[in-house]
């Protein structure tokens, strides 16, 4: 079967399932030598010790320079990168057209693949058609819809679901710094994702999403640039996924179901549905949906924030006349 395997796999899913894990997993797999009678890299072989210390010479890693480690401070103050470029693409050829080290598979993980940018999508594209020798490349998205048609119909496609809520919960509530009885709450807030909720049960990262929440909640009786000086303060990755939960919440309530991501703000909730309509909240969220794209590298965070906020607020044209 291992010798059956595709030259391209799509890994992909909701964020925070444990996709670039499970890539990873799979690579080490790969280039084990001794693998397990299921396929599970052996954990003891010359080319799993390589592996697990990153230095394996048959294993290339692309992410975003902002990634890398020390990736946030380039010298001369130049910001470091949150796409993969070109040159991170065309650096694989001297790697790709040189045989293996140890005679077997060479794998490429690309992490994540939506953070391709046009021109290295592009490079990678040739490679993708006719890789060379035994190379396998491992694609991992949040994301497919981003990437051009072109990358994804070369990828057999893996898709990783969200877990089953009773596995996601048990698993969040055995983790250190995670409160049984709030368990419940962090999985709904983030829509199901397990290492997500994690993530947010960091007291800096609950602040944040506290903060960012409130100042969502509250538009729009308070102004865009009061709203917009809170939310801006952080990166539109963060910001973005967390107002399109809000605004599927808010379609929620205007069809008549309940708010599944925030259930302790429905009273809110139920306001503002009655002061907009699904069909205006619908086409808003189909709006943020395409702003995705943008969220990794925007040209101006603040005028994106400001411009996102703006268009929220025209969905709700009577609160806008009462305030006048």
């Amino acid at each position: 079967m291992r010798r059956a395997l595709p030259h391209a796999l799509l890994v992909h899913g909701p964020d925070g399932v444990g996709k670039a894990q499970l890539a990873r997993q799979f690579a080490g797999a790969l280039l084990c030598e001794s693998p397990l009678p299921d396929g599970d890299a052996c954990g003891k072989c010359v080319a799993c010790g390589w592996f697990a210390q990153s230095n394996h010479p048959d294993f290339r890693l692309l992410i975003p320079e902002a990634d890398e480690e020390g990736g946030e401070g380039r010298a001369e103050g130049k910001k470091a990168s949150r796409a993969i470029r070109i040159q991170q693409v065309r650096a694989l050829a001297e790697f790709l057209n040189v045989g293996g080290h140890r005679g077997g598979r060479k794998v490429v993980l690309i992490l994540p693949a939506d953070a391709l940018n046009t021109p290295a999508a592009n490079a990678l594209l040739k490679t993708l058609e006719e890789p060379p020798g035994t190379t396998v490349f491992l694609l991992v998205t949040g994301h497919a819809d981003a990437l051009p048609a072109t990358i994804r119909s070369r990828c057999v496609a893996i898709g990783v679901p969200l877990p089953a809520p009773e596995v996601a919960l048990g698993w969040l509530a055995a983790q250190e710094g995670v409160e049984a009885d709030g368990a419940p709450a962090l999985l709904a807030a983030v829509g199901g994702a397990p290492l997500r909720a994690l993530a947010l049960a960091e007291p800096s990262e609950a602040a944040a999403h506290r903060a960012v929440l409130q100042a969502l909640a509250e538009l729009p009786d308070t102004t865009v640039i009061r709203a917009a000086d809170t939310v801006a303060a952080h990166p539109p990755r963060m910001w973005l996924p967390l107002l399109l939960a809000w605004v599927s919440d808010l379609g929620r309530v205007l069809a008549g179901a309940q708010a599944r991501r925030f259930p302790d703000r429905a009273d809110r909730l139920a306001r503002l549905a009655r002061s907009t309509s699904l069909e205006r909240v619908a086409s808003y969220a189909a709006w943020l949906q395409h702003q995705q794209a943008v969220a990794e590298h925007p040209l101006n965070p603040r005028l994106l924030c400001e411009d996102t906020l703006l268009r929220y607020g025209a969905l709700f044209p009577a609160e806008a006349k009462a305030k006048k």
